[in-house]
């Protein structure tokens, strides 16, 4: 039985889905990790359970098991951005819970069999907060990045354990200290080593970062640090050991050729000594797990993600070839087995286990909402030229509904998508969140601007003193080129959230006539707000997107806030702002809907309750995509 397709405006499309069912029992996962057992683990991030993150276990069988009982929720505030929260080792989780930061052990025998390991406050009154936790091949130490948050003042960051043979609480002991940042501490297969990463002020991770090694005995470091590799022009992605001791990471190096490798996160070995290189691909090479052997690790060419097996003996890599979008970061288990977050571009992402044999079994997905392919948008990559005579990437989805076909010669509006970051990316990944949009009328276009990561270092730093002038040229470069094609109409609407919030309101204030209307998530419309009230993790973040400091840049700063140049806005832009948000303070997205209402400007503000940087809650989550979608088909109706 046919169905007649009746023609009607974009505008007039109703959603495939709707808001609800977007984040209807939604699950974000994270954190895999596997053990001697064959369980895996992975953490549950669930917007239906106010946003609770939940520790899950696969059993070698397939049962599935919730772990963590409420109140508690498996998340860390290190950097507030978050890393590892937990790890398992010899019948027990260690984990870090939200509410209070504090690590817990908890029984895998008796999930109920909970307690904290740690004290409420460290003894000079500051909170503890721990990340990336490793236990000792000994079972004895446990290790983390730690940080110490002062009721006022700074953060400190450093190396941190704890005697896992002392029963009760204890305060950490402070392991490695000097640098400004700290992560991803690693024992070596014996237990005589302990591997991390660290780097400084005011550098970024991805700018600059440092690979240690140091000789470990009975809970301290018996040996100065010996510096691995790494340097103020180079940066380290990650690293791991193989049983026979040899270290392995990935690493790039700044103003390299775009032909060199060096250009790109490729993988390096150590071994007594001796340094070699065992990629040499002009592509980017990150998350290195070992598999027996062998290396898994993602391989990133022009932001296109896929699984690769590395033979560190011989050199080479084996392509995986999977049906996939995109991935997350793999875990490898002593069987030879690889796990890792799937994401098709037709459907819900899923975790998937890869046998040896390349076989695939889906563990567990992220929803499971039932989507006719019918009404799926299938992504385009495209690939456009800039008005300075560079190259710039993004994806292209049209609107598709099974349900209605456009008017005759009609031609989409467009919802344009800046991420965060900005030294971040998108990926073709499927998203009910784009489909909701893409089978009511909207194309979208989803935009890799330079300062993105998996296209080289040199594209990724091209940003590095530009952001507020290169992001905004390369997307509007992009909306003109789709025009140009015939492929969307003059009707667009842009959105972002963190620094994409702010690219949504320098791009309404720099190209005025380009957008009939903005949507800023957590945005940044004033610099100088968000530089003297930032955290520390990017307190000198802006110091390398704008040039300098704020104390020889204020002219820059200013120039760059679209607070200053609301006078040339045009469109009506609606904000979303979490009051609880330490990353970009609620005074920022305050500020500006202050202004507005000031100036009689076209806007609607809503600030939710208890929400930090990305919100987690069902109920906020649909209420801010619903309040967006009617925002919008409001302006676009009335420009008609």
């Amino acid at each position: 039985m046919s169905t007649t397709k009746l023609p009607t405006p974009y505008l007039d499309w109703q959603p495939a889905v709707t808001a609800d069912e977007v984040f209807n029992n939604a699950l974000g996962f994270r954190y895999l990790k596997t053990d001697a057992d064959g369980n895996v683990y992975w953490i549950e991030q669930r917007a239906s359970d106010q946003g609770r993150s939940v520790l899950v276990q696969r059993k070698p069988q397939g049962e599935i098991i919730d772990l963590t009982p409420k109140p508690y929720s498996v998340k860390t505030r290190v950097f507030e951005y978050g890393g590892s929260p937990y790890t398992v080792s010899d019948g027990w989780i260690y984990f870090a819970n939200f509410s209070d930061q504090r690590l817990y052990k908890q029984s895998l025998s008796n999930p109920a069999d909970i307690a904290p390991v740690t004290p409420e406050r460290c003894a000079n009154g500051s909170l503890g907060k721990y990340a990336d936790l490793s236990v000792s091949p000994d079972l004895r130490w446990l290790v983390f990045g730690y940080e110490t948050e002062p009721k006022a003042g700074e953060a400190q960051n450093y190396i941190g354990l704890i005697d896992l043979q002392v029963s009760g609480i204890q305060e950490a002991k402070i392991l490695v200290k000097g640098a400004s940042f700290y992560n991803a501490p690693q024992f070596s297969p014996d237990g005589t080593s302990l591997a991390w990463l660290e780097w400084n002020h005011p550098y970024m991770c991805w700018d600059s970062t440092r690979l240690f090694l140091a000789n470990f005995k009975t809970g301290t470091l018996d040996s100065a640090p010996t510096l691995i590799a790494g340097s103020d022009h180079s940066s380290i992605s990650d690293f791991t050991f193989l049983s026979t001791g040899e270290l392995f990471y990935s690493i790039d190096f700044a103003k390299m050729p775009d032909s060199s490798a060096k250009n790109y996160l490729n993988i390096h070995g150590f071994k007594d000594g001796t340094h070699r290189m065992v990629t040499h691909e002009l592509k980017d090479y990150q998350f290195i797990k070992p598999t027996g052997n062998r290396l898994a690790c993602l391989q990133i060419d022009k932001g296109q993600t896929t699984l690769v097996i590395v033979d560190p003996t011989h050199s080479s890599t084996t392509l995986v070839t999977l049906p996939y979008a995109d991935f997350g970061t793999p875990v490898t288990d002593q069987f030879g087995n690889t796990f890792l977050q799937a994401y098709p571009n037709d459907a819900p992402s899923e975790i998937i286990k890869v046998a040896p044999d390349l076989s695939i079994q889906t563990l567990r997905k992220s929803a499971e909402l039932e989507v006719a392919p019918e009404n799926v948008s299938v992504p385009v990559s495209i690939e456009f030229p800039t008005e300075d005579g560079q190259r710039c990437y993004g994806y292209f989805y049209p609107p598709v509904n099974s349900n209605y076909r456009p008017l005759a010669n009609e031609r989409p509006p467009v919802r344009v998508l800046v991420h965060g970051g900005p030294t971040s990316k998108t990926t073709p990944a499927f998203l009910l969140s784009k489909l909701f949009w893409t089978s009511q009328g909207f194309a979208i276009f989803d935009v890799n601007y330079r300062g993105s990561i998996g296209f080289g270092r040199n594209y990724r730093d091209a940003l590095l003193g530009k952001w507020g002038l290169l992001e905004i040229q390369d997307v509007k470069d992009g909306v003109t080129f789709l025009q140009s094609k015939g492929l969307i109409s003059e009707q667009a609407v842009v959105s972002g959230g963190s620094a994409g919030g702010y690219t949504v309101q320098r791009l309404l204030t720099s190209y005025p006539d380009l957008f009939a209307s903005g949507a800023s998530y957590f945005g940044i419309g004033n610099l100088i707000t968000l530089q003297n009230l930032t955290h520390k993790y990017e307190s000198h973040y802006l110091e390398q997107l704008i040039g300098g400091p704020l104390e020889t840049h204020r002219t820059e700063y200013e120039s760059r806030s679209a607070i200053n140049h609301l006078d040339k806005l045009k469109s009506p832009m609606i904000i979303f702002q979490g009051s609880e948000d330490k990353v970009v303070p609620p005074e920022n997205s305050r500020e500006m809907a202050t202004i507005l209402t000031r100036k009689k400007i076209d806007h609607e503000y809503y600030e939710y309750t208890g929400e930090g940087h990305g919100f987690r809650e069902k109920e906020n989550l649909v209420d801010s995509l619903t309040k967006e979608a009617a925002f919008f088909r409001r302006v676009l109706k009335s420009r008609k």
